[in-house]
């Protein structure tokens, strides 16, 4: 006969199990490190998470393109996630902050940040064309910001958010595929490849340091539901594990 206190028991075990992992997230320490300024001078910041002894930092970008905001909701979700043992998280929520705060893909100099980069970088276009590169290679503050950061921490893992082709873009390393099959299987969007473009800023990481795995993932349009959020917190989770093992 089974015993009536057993279904008892088991609400008891997860109410604890619940609770250290709460605890758990809440004693991850946490600050705030401003990284530089936009064009207009908003604030670009990263949310540090993690313990001082961690080895490896993981930085995830919410938002490139400020009609691209699906990353954000990753990053909030970030901010209360326990990083996987000697990781680091670095999480920007808005490389373009003008561009969030005014909806344009352009920052408010009508610059693509993700066609500003040094590497391979090409002159074309007009301020505010849609792929416009500014007027010279690292013209704009908030490309220099993130170059800054990306020298400074060196990340074993970056995932650089967009949208809206909902596919992880195949790199052309073996180790970053690796890690990119990794952040695909978890998250459930597919890696594809993708066409060469001039000026990235993944292209420009990869050469720079090419002991790192920059990803790009092209969330699918709209914003994601909880259940997505919850995805691609794990996918991130796994690229770190995958990239640091």
């Amino acid at each position: 006969m089974r015993r009536a206190w057993l279904p008892a028991l088991t609400l008891l075990v997860a109410a604890l199990a619940a609770c250290q992992s709460a605890n758990a997230a809440a004693v991850v320490p946490t600050r705030v490190e401003r990284l530089g300024s936009s064009a207009q001078g908003r604030p670009i910041t990263a949310v540090v998470r993690g313990y001082p002894g961690a080895t490896r930092n993981v930085l995830v970008v919410g938002v490139v393109h400020g009609t691209e905001p699906a990353g954000l909701a990753v990053i909030r979700a970030l901010r209360y996630a326990v990083p996987p043992p000697g990781v680091r998280y670095w999480l920007v929520a808005a490389a373009n902050p003008d561009g969030r705060a005014h909806g344009t893909r352009q920052n408010a100099r009508g610059v693509d940040l993700n066609r500003n980069f040094p590497l391979t970088w090409r002159p074309g276009g007009a301020r505010w064309s849609t792929y416009f590169p500014g007027p010279f290679a690292a013209s704009e503050p908030e490309t220099r910001a993130i170059m800054a950061l990306v020298r400074r921490t060196r990340p074993a893992v970056t995932v650089w958010y967009h949208q809206h082709l909902g596919i992880v873009v195949r790199p052309t390393t073996y180790r970053a595929r690796q890690v990119a099959g990794a952040y695909a299987r978890v998250s459930g969007i597919p890696m594809r490849p993708y066409a060469a473009l001039d000026g990235t800023a993944s292209a420009w990481q990869a050469r720079v340091d090419p002991q790192g795995a920059p990803l790009v993932v092209e969330l699918r349009a709209g914003a994601l539901d909880p259940a997505g959020v919850r995805r691609h917190v794990r996918a991130v989770a796994a690229a770190a594990r995958r990239a640091t093992a």
